[in-house]
């Protein structure tokens, strides 16, 4: 079926004066973009993007991943022309169209601007020109970055792929990072990266970054990796400012974008269930988090509930590998135990009867999932997550059609996770573990900052507790989990399913305790330190 291109701009309108040094904020633009399989309309409409963006006052415009070049092939010779000759808009005979093109808008639009494009590098023919362990032809997933003045000022290469067989990960793990004429740094990486401690932890910890730029076409997965519910949760976790510009194809559950402010959440974001292209544009306080209570912030726009339906999501794979228990209606107070995972749940809640009423599980994990077969990653997970069913592999998934009034109502919902404190890899400069906040109601949207209080404290640098507390009880909830990656066992087979999957429980109080799947060192002492701390943490937090 032919979906026409949507030009929508926020009406929105800025002031014409560049950010500067001084100023305690900037104006960030990212694009919302519905690809055509045309590269010359890609490039045309990119153009007229970034013209969009710049009548409104942005200071830097993002594209998405791979939604420019359409298969096509761009050389960017770093060592050699860039560094002779940086504004391919001045000298078009030396570059690709593509680059000249958008220099020259970066140019006359004074805009610093990112894209994604496919890169070629010939080994081969010019081996001199590039680092090439092999006289091969390389292509890569690479971000271009433009200054106001339509310079090429740095390149970045994905390092970590999901899939794209015909391309290589970065021959070497470069980290992106540009600096600007308003006095931000920023860090910047593509889609898949955000799930490995290299690039996405490693960037901003090495480099006190605080601002990032994220180009991406994510697949979304229900129930913690929707595009925008993950994108808001790095972006907390991290504390950074997140510019995430996200392609748009509903069909393979391919939407999503936003600015994001740490704690303080989207400062702007969609998550469209239909064909949209769209240019979002925010005010960003450069401390993140820090909201000026003189400026005003667009915040989420919803789509209509019902045209998420169009968004095809996938599930994630490891949920049968979960420690889970159903929730009844009422309170509820228990805890469920996997490896060195100690969660414990509080829990009012009001179901509705009917067939087309959501059921509720509460889970922990801690062991190794799979990445759509692309990859596997250490994962650890505090949750409580909406299921169609009362049985687990009903969990992680949508009624096919959205009705309203179809979610339970807690009263009380409180997770208090004991995890492993995150240690720091000296070589990287970077953690080797990290935890989020991840929600999502059945708009497929994260709750808003201020719908939970989320609070970590660390014990003896050997673990950490973590207080999940929702305090908005209207919200329509699908997910509120607190999820972990652990990258020193990425790589490993994934986790077997677990048998820990129970019925509905007549006990108000009820442990949990799973014997682990696989013998971990030190996961024993690990165990008993982490209850010991555990007990504390409840009597502490539920006094």
């Amino acid at each position: 079926m032919f979906c026409s291109l949507l030009f929508l701009s926020l009406c929105v309108f800025y002031s014409d004066q560049r950010s500067t040094p001084e100023d305690d904020s900037y104006i960030a633009a990212v694009v919302e973009y519905q690809v055509s399989a045309n590269s010359a309309v890609n490039l045309e409409n990119y153009v007229r993007l970034i013209q969009d963006a710049g009548e409104q006052g942005a200071d830097i415009v993002v594209f998405p991943e791979m939604t420019l070049t359409r298969g096509n092939s761009v050389t960017i010779p770093m060592n050699s022309t860039v560094r002779e000759f940086p504004v391919p808009a001045l000298h078009p005979e030396l570059y690709d169209e593509v680059l000249v093109s958008i220099s020259a808008a970066a140019r006359q639009n004074e805009i610093y601007v990112v894209i994604n494009i496919q890169e070629i590098v010939n080994c081969i023919t010019n081996p001199n020109d590039e680092y090439c362990p092999q006289l091969n032809l390389y292509y890569f997933n690479t971000n271009v970055v433009f200054d106001r003045n339509g310079t090429i000022i740095d390149r970045y290469r994905k390092i970590n792929l999901f899939g794209e067989f015909t391309r290589t990960p970065a021959l070497r793990p470069d980290l992106g990072i540009f600096e600007t004429d308003f006095g931000v740094t920023f860090g910047h990486f593509i889609c898949f990266d955000l799930m490995f401690q290299v690039p996405a932890v490693q960037v901003v910890q090495r480099h006190n970054i605080t601002d990032v730029v994220f180009t991406t076409m994510w697949f979304s997965e229900m129930p913690y990796l929707t595009a925008v519910e993950i994108q808001q949760a790095y972006a907390q976790t991290m504390n950074v400012n997140f510019l995430a510009a996200g392609a748009n194809n509903v069909l393979v559950g391919s939407a999503g974008s936003g600015i994001y402010s740490g704690s303080a959440g989207a400062l702007i974001s969609i998550m469209p269930g239909q064909p949209t292209t769209r240019v979002l544009v925010s005010k960003v306080p450069k401390v993140p988090g820090q909201l000026m209570p003189q400026d005003t912030y667009p915040g989420p726009i919803y789509d209509d509930p019902a045209a998420m339906d169009n968004l095809v999501l996938i599930t994630d794979p490891s949920l049968p590998s979960h420690v889970t228990r159903l929730l009844r209606n009422g309170s509820q107070e228990f805890t469920l135990i996997d490896k060195d995972v100690v969660c414990h749940f509080r829990v009012n809640l009001a179901q509705r009867e009917g067939e087309m009423n959501y059921r509720y599980r509460a889970a922990a994990f801690s062991g190794v999932r799979s990445f759509s077969g692309m990859a596997t990653g250490g994962n650890r997970v505090c949750s409580v997550i909406a299921c169609t069913g009362e049985s687990i592999d009903t969990c992680g998934r949508r009624f096919e059609n959205y009705i309203s009034n179809t979610t339970g109502i807690f009263e009380e919902l409180r997770i208090i996770a004991t995890l492993p404190t995150p240690r720091k890899d000296n070589e990287l400069d970077a953690d080797r573990s990290a935890y989020f906040p991840v929600t999502l109601n059945t708009e497929i949207m994260p709750l808003r900052s201020d719908d939970y209080t989320f609070q970590q404290l660390s014990i003896l640098n050997i673990v950490s507790i973590y207080d999940f507390l929702l305090t908005n009880t209207n919200v329509e909830l699908y997910t509120f989990a607190i999820w972990g990656r652990e990258y020193t066992t990425d790589a490993q087979l994934a986790s077997p399913p677990s048998n820990q999957h129970d019925s509905a429980e007549t006990t108000t109080t009820t442990t949990t305790t799973p014997t682990p799947t696989t013998a971990q060192p030190g996961s024993s002492t690990t165990h008993r330190i982490n209850f010991i701390l555990f007990i504390g943490s409840i009597i502490i937090y539920l006094r």
